[in-house]
């Protein structure tokens, strides 16, 4: 499963906002869930219980927020930056701007556990989270990440 492949303009979802955890989380779950024919709330419900498991920010203003849910064939990505930061409550992380949200099938295990890989591989370019978080549109963005992830062989 390659990154690239998952990530398309019509699943991020720039200048978003949230003043905290579950209301960033619901966010991006109202947008995203809706096209995937998944209920928001129970997206919403399932990453909050994942992220109170332990904190999802990855540092330098960024979070990987992740679950597991029922409906889903396949591994979906959604992007989302929000227009001001978010304490993730990370450890001595930035408050967050940017998140990578990645909703899975629970069949798929080793799957979820790549396209985490690959996220937090692409994500140490320091240059990459620089265009994410001043990108003008959702096509930049997904072209960064195409570019860096290719780069990578991801």
């Amino acid at each position: 499963m390659k990154i690239h492949k998952l990530i398309n303009p019509e699943n991020v979802y720039l200048d978003l906002e949230a003043s905290e955890v579950k209301s960033a989380l619901a966010a991006v779950a109202d947008v995203f869930s809706p096209g995937l024919e998944l209920e928001p709330e129970r997206v919403v419900e399932a990453l909050v219980e994942r992220e109170e498991l332990g904190s999802t920010s990855v540092g330098e203003g960024f979070a990987i927020p992740h679950c597991k849910t029922q409906g889903l064939a396949q591994i979906a990505i959604a992007l989302a930056r929000f227009t001001d930061g978010i304490d993730f409550e990370g450890t001595g992380h930035d408050p967050v701007r940017f998140v990578f949200v990645v909703l899975s099938p629970p069949d798929q295990p080793a799957a979820h556990l790549q396209v985490l890989s690959q996220i937090a591989r692409v994500l140490k370019r320091r240059e990459l989270r620089s265009e994410l978080l001043s990108a003008a549109d959702a096509s930049e963005v997904v072209r960064a990440i195409c570019r860096v992830a290719e780069e990578e062989g991801l």
